[in-house]
């Protein structure tokens, strides 16, 4: 059937226009920075009208208290207080500074008025309020006002020449049109600045969408390479790039993966050999037996073989499920106290055959006691592996010795032995899982390359450290730093 409503050439046309996260995120970005020039530019204004307003009140506040100086050294008798020098005095004071004042008496009723005699500033609620402080506002005080007013109102006494106190009170009002007049000058500023920032942002937008498209262009191509397994691929921005930051993550995300990748496939690899090993020889053997090619004399002696080849598979099954534990958090520490050297001791006695036929010296296990919060169990491993390893490489006729100390709540547990020691290059590689140096695939052929990499988990299980050290052909020391946790010394 044909759809009468589906045409091809209006396909196109009908998928609608798409915003890419570059115009969407600067678009955003816009938004963001104009909406805070607006509300810093509220905050400055408020700011600056507040403190413009309270300037022009301290203005004002002053120009009176300095007119009641002035009529202070006129008054001598309380008839001077509407003398013509202070009627003169505030006259000119209200033609300089532009004021209208009054000149009231205790009672409130007014002395001198100027051009308002038909009114009174000094309201009950005025007179109220200056019991307590001075007046000092804004507001409408005056019949005639067509905009806000400052009046400022100030209780004062004169001393006459018999040293009698009279009461007084000066108030002057005078327009504020000029803080609402500043106001909008400061609101038209802002505006302007708003106007001027659209149109630099409206500029930057074009520029700053095609720089960041092609960034995150080329981000999204390595990205899809790393969704088909090559992880070889880097992000190539220049530092200045506003995704720089993004695309070196990446590039180490990438690295890790990476490294991982290469780590998991090693693992797979060692894992395989480690498996194969045994089990070609316990096949090998059981088939012999089983078809006679090895006689029956011989059938206990094989046996045993197979029998330690199963064991070393166990022991190999073991140690990959106890790392996996450590790995993934499952592995719980019970915490009691540990007499160390008690346990360094009992470890080393059940290498007491290997270590007389080798004729190696044991230093530094006498006189020493050194109590710690550990899982004993696990801290047996890790001294098991480390003395294993001591023995095992430790030179005909060398030495083997442990050093117990405490320094700042860190119990330190070194076992160093001397013999041919490890290359530089070796160093960093001794607790990777699996890895077995030269002199140890041609000394060791049943270990399984696990005992280091399981210990430095069991070490950090402990909130602590494992650190090794040798010089070739001279020694190799392994040290372990865990806390001492609160035990008594």
């Amino acid at each position: 059937m044909i759809n009468l409503f589906h045409d091809p050439k209006n396909e196109k046309k009908m998928k609608p226009a798409k915003s890419t996260v570059s115009q969407s995120y600067l678009r955003l970005s816009g938004i963001l920075m104009l909406t805070g020039i607006l509300l810093t530019g509220v905050v400055m204004i408020c700011s600056a009208v507040s403190n413009y307003r309270d300037t022009i009140s301290q203005v004002i506040w002053q120009n009176c208290d300095a007119v009641i100086t002035n009529i202070s050294e006129i008054y001598h008798k309380p008839e001077d207080i509407v003398s013509l020098d202070v009627v003169r005095l505030i006259r000119t004071s209200e033609l300089e500074y532009n004021y209208r004042m009054w000149l009231c008496d205790e009672n409130g009723e007014v002395l001198y008025s100027g051009d308002s005699r038909q009114e009174n500033v000094l309201t009950p609620a005025i007179r109220s309020y200056l019991r307590t402080d001075d007046f000092n506002q804004i507001g409408y005080y005056t019949s005639d006002a067509e905009s806000a007013q400052f009046c400022c109102a100030l209780r004062f006494y004169l001393e006459d020449d018999e040293k009698n106190v009279h009461q007084y009170y000066l108030a002057s009002v005078s327009d504020a049109s000029m803080v609402q007049e500043y106001s909008a000058m400061l609101v038209s500023s802002l505006a302007l600045c708003l106007l001027i920032s659209l149109v630099v942002f409206l500029l930057l937008f074009r520029i700053g969408s095609k720089q960041l498209d092609h960034q995150l262009n080329e981000i999204a191509a390595v990205t899809e390479k790393y969704a088909k397994g090559e992880f070889s691929a880097r992000v190539e921005l220049p530092e200045h790039a506003n995704l720089y930051a993004l695309g070196c993550t990446m590039n180490r995300m990438a690295e890790f993966i990476e490294q991982n990748e290469n780590t998991r496939r090693s693992f797979i690899a060692n894992v395989s050999h480690e498996l194969r090993t045994p089990m070609t020889t316990i096949g090998g053997f059981a088939d012999g037996i089983l078809d006679g090619t090895i006689p029956q004399s011989q059938h206990k002696k094989y046996l045993r073989i197979i029998a330690d080849e199963i064991r070393r598979l166990k022991t190999l099954v073991n140690s990959m499920l106890n790392l996996t534990k450590f790995e993934t958090g499952a592995m719980q520490i019970h915490l009691s106290t540990v007499d160390v050297s008690r346990l360094l001791i009992k470890t080393v006695l059940m290498f007491e055959k290997r270590i007389s036929d080798k004729h190696v010296e044991v230093e530094g296990l006498e006189d020493t006691s050194l109590l710690v919060k550990a899982d004993e169990d696990l801290l047996f491993q890790v001294l098991y592996n480390l003395i294993e390893n001591a023995v095992k490489f430790v030179n005909e006729n060398g030495i083997i010795t442990f050093s117990l100390s405490i320094e700042e709540k860190t119990a330190h547990i070194c076992i160093k032995n001397t013999g041919e020691g490890l290359a530089d290059d070796e160093l960093p590689k001794v607790f990777d899982r699996f890895y077995k140096t030269d002199a140890s695939r041609s000394e060791d052929k049943t270990g399984l390359g696990l005992g280091l990499s399981i210990s430095r988990k069991i070490v950090h299980l402990h909130q602590g450290h494992i650190v090794v050290k040798s010089i070739k052909g001279e020694y190799t020391s392994f040290e372990v730093q865990i806390p001492v946790g609160n035990v008594p010394q």
